[in-house]
């Protein structure tokens, strides 16, 4: 899901240090200077809203709790001219009256009978930390996928605020954005609203997408029926004695950047037959030739977590500016021998029929489900996987979130869009790429072994 599981594994902490940045090649996509000195300058707390309101509480809906228990932490860079940081946080501060679940703050003490988000009053807030870097943007791009990348956005380690955003200047004028959400406050969809309505308050325009919070599109049946079983896919079993993880150094783990041509993404969908979208065939391409790189046996089953947006599959469908969590899972599976067998266009249709599944009457079961279960302790899958998902893998598409239509005004353009560094195996994110001719950018971590065997076959198109 934006679920994606970006565990930050972060020690370091912004309030009066100093930080210097080294930039080393890690990716497909080779960059210039990989010297970056980042110093952070001041941090401040954003408490929009009266503060002698009373705090109002929001309880998790089922799909906030099935969002993994982390922060997601995304990177923007723009070319100058930029605004001012005054103009980025007074626009930030007005924006927030409109997004107040990320001014909030989360409760889940076990006194409470559901965890919940307290909205109001003179707690919670969003942290807004201002660094400088002595180097030229230019110097920089195209950005590499680097760990220090995690240097560029606040630590959620010790992390006491829903909302985290850190602005940093450099030399020539030019921005790096880094900022993390909680997942359990919003998901991707959401959260693509939010960074398109604060840009939108910066440059003084109208926010012609506000976000919706009505809850009614959520009510379960009367009475609640589960026609599917929740359990073990979703939220691990009540009666789970044991826990399959498995965990590495996270030294062991890289990530990569792929860009996939405009002509190459052609090539793919001529060879799956045209049957199915660019997202199903790329997966379906990149799902074999992981496959092939982690070198898996015949035998071993291999699965695929695909993250589903169901606000458009529930009938009547929910707006897309519902602001919270309204994801669910695909799994398309297959042994690992019949998913190399069956070429492209077999993985790619496991892929669709998959997606397909995760209709209304699957997401009302869901739905139900919270309804009878969400006073228990609910614990999402996610939360016992250990930091090395094969044979499975995780995937998630930010390609109709419009991350790439944030513009904050000034002149500048963004040039680059990417997730932080991500120490965790068996990640598939899917991007908007930035190249001249458009194309598609996929972020995936493995294991050092299997990267080299992939950076050898992510083009081949066997």
């Amino acid at each position: 899901m934006l679920a994606c599981r970006v565990i930050l594994f972060l020690a370091w902490t912004l309030h009066g240090s100093i930080s210097c940045i080294n930039l080393s090649p890690c990716s497909l996509l080779h960059g210039a200077s990989t010297n970056m000195d980042v110093h952070v300058l001041s941090s401040r707390v954003l408490r929009p809203g009266d503060p002698n309101s009373a705090p109002s509480k929001a309880p998790l809906t089922v799909f906030d709790r099935f969002a993994s228990n982390i922060y997601i932490a995304v990177l923007f860079a723009f070319s100058p001219p930029t605004p001012p940081n005054d103009a980025l946080i007074a626009g930030l501060s007005k924006t927030l009256l409109l997004f107040p679940t990320l001014a909030g703050r989360l409760d889940d003490s076990r006194r409470l009978r559901r965890p919940c988000l307290i909205v109001g009053g003179c707690g919670g807030g969003a942290l807004v930390v201002e660094a400088a870097a002595s180097s030229n943007l230019s110097d920089h791009l195209p950005l590499e996928v680097s760990p220090d990348f995690q240097l560029l956005h606040p630590s959620p380690a010790s992390a006491v605020h829903v909302f985290q955003v850190q602005l940093n200047r450099f030399a020539c004028g030019g921005l790096i954005i880094g900022a993390t959400a909680h997942h359990r406050v919003a998901d991707g969809q959401s959260m693509s609203i939010f960074f398109t309505a604060w840009a939108q308050t910066v440059r003084g325009a109208f926010v012609d997408r506000p976000p919706v919070y009505d809850q009614s599109w959520l009510k379960p049946r009367c009475p609640p029926h589960c026609e599917f079983n929740h359990w073990g896919l979703e939220f691990t079993p009540l009666n789970s004695s044991s826990v399959n993880q498995i965990d590495v150094d996270p030294s062991e783990i890289t990530n990569m950047l792929i860009r996939y041509s405009a002509d190459f993404i052609q090539k793919l969908r001529r060879k799956a037959e045209g049957k199915y979208t660019t997202f199903e065939t790329l997966i379906g391409h990149l799902w074999r030739k992981i496959t092939v790189a982690r070198r898996l046996e015949d035998r071993v089953q291999t699965m695929v977590r695909v993250s589903v947006n169901g606000r458009t599959r529930l009938k009547p469908p929910v707006p897309n500016e519902f602001f919270g969590n309204l994801v669910l899972n695909a799994y398309p599976q297959a042994t690992a021998k019949d998913l190399i067998d069956e070429g492209l266009p077999g993985a790619a249709m496991m892929i669709h029929e998959a997606i397909r599944r995760v209709d209304d009457r699957y997401i009302q079961s869901f739905i139900d489900f919270g309804e009878l279960y969400g006073d228990e302790e609910l614990v999402p899958v996610y939360d016992v996987d250990g930091n090395v998902l094969s044979p499975m893998l995780e995937v998630d598409s930010w390609l109709r979130f419009r991350f790439e239509d944030v513009d904050f005004g000034g002149g500048g353009a963004l040039r680059a869009f990417l997730p932080t560094w991500v120490p965790f195996e068996g990640l598939v994110m899917v991007l908007p790429g930035f190249g001249e001719d458009g194309g598609i950018d996929v972020f995936v971590t493995l294991l050092e072994e299997h990267a080299k065997m992939l950076r050898q076959i992510s083009h081949s198109l066997d």
